[in-house]
This record gives C-alpha cells, sequence and structure tokens, in this order.
C-alpha cells in the first residue's frame, strides 16, 4: 500500500523551497524519482527535463547563484544569468567549481561560447539586464558592496560595525568594499574585502539569511567519494550499501536490510580541520562570515560609523558547534558523477539532514570515523 503522506513528504524535503508544484516540470521529475525509488510506476509520465539537466541546476544552486537566475532551456542547455561585466569571471568560476566542465568557445548561441559539464549539458552566461523580466536585482555581495561604499572614501574613512544577533563585529578606516569572490584559488573562501587605503583589514564570507550549504565539496572529497563508493559496492554497511543502475557506472544508495531506496548519506563529525577550511577558508586576514540578506534599510550612518544590520555571525568554529549551522557532509545521488559512481558530497547545515534531533526522509547517518577512519 502507498503512504502517501511519506512521499509528499520527501517530496517537499527533496524541493529547494519546501514546495510541491504539479506545474513546475523540476520539481515532477524529482517526484518521478521518488516514485521510481518506490517501485511506484507512472501511468503517463509528464518528466520534460532530462535528469542530468535537474542536477546540474541543482549544482549552480548549491555554488550560490540564485535559482530565479537559472533558466533549463533544454535538456542540455542551461542559461545562467548575470551582470553583464562579469560574464568572463563567472563563466572562469564555473570551470573551477563544476568539475571536468571545458570551455566551449565556438559554441553557438552566445558570443562568448559556453562551458560544457561533464554530462555535455551546455551553460550559457548571459547578461541579466538584457533579459527584461529575468533580472532578479542585485545579488547579496553588491547590495553590501554598493551599502559600503555609498559611504566609505579614500577622502572619507569609515568605522564599520556589523551587528549580528550573536556577536558584533567591526573595522576601522575603511575606504572601500570590493568583491574578491571570483577568486577561489588555494581554498579561499571571502565574497567581500574591506580595504583601508591598499590594505585589507577584513575579509568577508556571505550567506544568505536562507542558505543552506557550505561547500559543494567535489574537489575537497573526490578521493573519499571513490573510497566510499567502492567500500559500499564491495563492503556495504548493514544499513547501506550501492546497487547498480541502468546507467554505466551509475549506482543507487540502498539498504541491503529493506531492500529500499535511500536519498542520502550523513556524514557527521567532520575533522575540526575540515571544518575550519570548510567555513573560514585560507584568506588573511582570516574570514568572517556573515548569514544574512541585505536589505537597503540595514544600514544606519551616523557620525562617521557605519551600522549594518547582520543577522548572524561566525568568526570561530566555537560559534557554530552544536547549532543548526555546524557543518554536515550530504553524500546524494547525481548522474553526472561517474568517477564517484554516481556519488556527490556536500557540505550542508546540519538542519539541511535534521529536524527536531530526527533525520529527515529516507537518509542514513554514518560518522566520519566510521568511514574513513
Amino acid at each position: 500500500m502507498i503512504n502517501l503522506d511519506n512521499i509528499l513528504l520527501e517530496w517537499s524535503y527533496r524541493c529547494k523551497d519546501g514546495v510541491v508544484d504539479l506545474n513546475n516540470p523540476e520539481k515532477i521529475s524529482i517526484l518521478h524519482k521518488i516514485l521510481k525509488e518506490n517501485n511506484i510506476n507512472l501511468i503517463e509520465e509528464v518528466v520534460s527535463i532530462d535528469e542530468a539537466a535537474v542536477d546540474i541546476k541543482q549544482q549552480l544552486i548549491d555554488l550560490g547563484y540564485d535559482e530565479s537566475d537559472i533558466i533549463v532551456k533544454s535538456s542540455k542547455q542551461i542559461r545562467l544569468l548575470t551582470k553583464g561585466n562579469e560574464r568572463k569571471s563567472t563563466m572562469d568560476k564555473l570551470l573551477q567549481d563544476l568539475p571536468d566542465s571545458k570551455y566551449d568557445i565556438n559554441f553557438k548561441g552566445s558570443s562568448l561560447g559556453a562551458i560544457i559539464a561533464n554530462d555535455g549539458t551546455a551553460i550559457i552566461v548571459k547578461p541579466r539586464e538584457k533579459q527584461g523580466g529575468g533580472s532578479a536585482g542585485l545579488d547579496n555581495e553588491q547590495a553590501l558592496i554598493d551599502g559600503i561604499n555609498e559611504y566609505a572614501s579614500t577622502d572619507s574613512p569609515i568605522k564599520i560595525v556589523f551587528e549580528g544577533s550573536n556577536k558584533s563585529i567591526s573595522f576601522d578606516d575603511v575606504t572601500l568594499a570590493q568583491g574578491v569572490g571570483t577568486d577561489t584559488a588555494g581554498g579561499k573562501k571571502s565574497d567581500v574585502a574591506l580595504y583601508s587605503g591598499g590594505n585589507i583589514v577584513g575579509n568577508l564570507s556571505l550567506k544568505k539569511a536562507n542558505a543552506s550549504m557550505w561547500e559543494s565539496a567535489d574537489r575537497r572529497y573526490k578521493e573519499l567519494m571513490i573510497k566510499l563508493s567502492d567500500k559500499l559496492i564491495n563492503n556495504p554497511f548493514p544499513n547501506v550499501g550501492l546497487r547498480k543502475t541502468e546507467k554505466e557506472n551509475i549506482y543507487r544508495l540502498y539498504n541491503p536490510q529493506t531492500n529500499t531506496d535511500l536519498s542520502g548519506i550523513i556524514i557527521t563529525n567532520l575533522p575540526d580541520t575540515d571544518n575550519e577550511s570548510i567555513i573560514f577558508g585560507t584568506d588573511k586576514p582570516k574570514v568572517q562570515v556573515i548569514k544574512h540578506t541585505f536589505q537597503p534599510s540595514d544600514f544606519t550612518f551616523n557620525n562617521g560609523t557605519l551600522t549594518i544590520k547582520s543577522g548572524v555571525i561566525f568568526t570561530d568554529l566555537e560559534d557554530i558547534e552544536g547549532t543548526d549551522y555546524e557543518p554536515i557532509l550530504i553524500v546524494r545521488h547525481d548522474v553526472t558523477r561517474t568517477a564517484t559512481k554516481g556519488l556527490r558530497p556536500v557540505v550542508y547545515n546540519k538542519s539541511q539532514g535534521y529536524k527536531n534531533g530526527e533525520i529527515k526522509g529516507s537518509q542514513v547517518s554514518l560518522d566520519y570515523d566510521q568511514i574513513f577512519g
């Protein structure tokens, strides 16, 4: 007998915004996957977008791009909207962030060509301001930069105070705020640098208030995913293993005890050294993390001091440990990840895997040392 409540709950959980919608083809694709995992046959399939395109879009969302700026044009083509003067830097960043992607300068439909993901999906970066109603407005980084630079200048340095709900941080003699998010070399995490003259006095990593991801961890945990996938195939745990699909080198997580599919593995207790790098990166000076979606009303300037309402602020691991923001590694399915047998590692907030202390959906939990120790 089909448990409709469980199906709807799982569907809602897997939708990024938590809202199910039978008029949204991508959400229908998610529902189709859930039904297939539960051996429920659809009389008529209404899926119009290929699995891989949905996976690539989700990767872009996880990388921090607004869902409203990502338009799936077909099963093998995605349009990504950004500011016109950031198209090339965005493409350069996509090459770094999407494993095994390549740049096709001759791709038709764009003067700059396209980024080709490892499954063949073309990502065309278009200027947002020329897409009419497609504009999503300023991104979070730009909102902060503009809010600071309205008051700061070389001639008039200011003090900036970020007032969070848990703590406050401040920076003196700031003359400029500048976006640096495209520079991720060596594990850098800063999105906005604060300058005093020619010196950086503060590095800020920004997370929107509703953001659930810390890092798309393909590079960091690729070797571990290879080790994990081999273990789950050849020597599975009692409650989690991998079984073949019809696609070459793509497997699905399942529970050998119940012979049912799993939606993911929650890996807890990541090493502190990993957490430090994942959250704060390698920037000098050390990154301060601000979890907030900035609005014009957040900025108050008085007597040379700019006070900015700033949600939750993290400056040390102690600020995060034991909270819903604590990093957990979630391993999920991704049909484009043939090197890791269809597994993709993403570091999320703890709240993405648990609700009221209980694991969400059809996931299982494993300790990091239990797998990799």
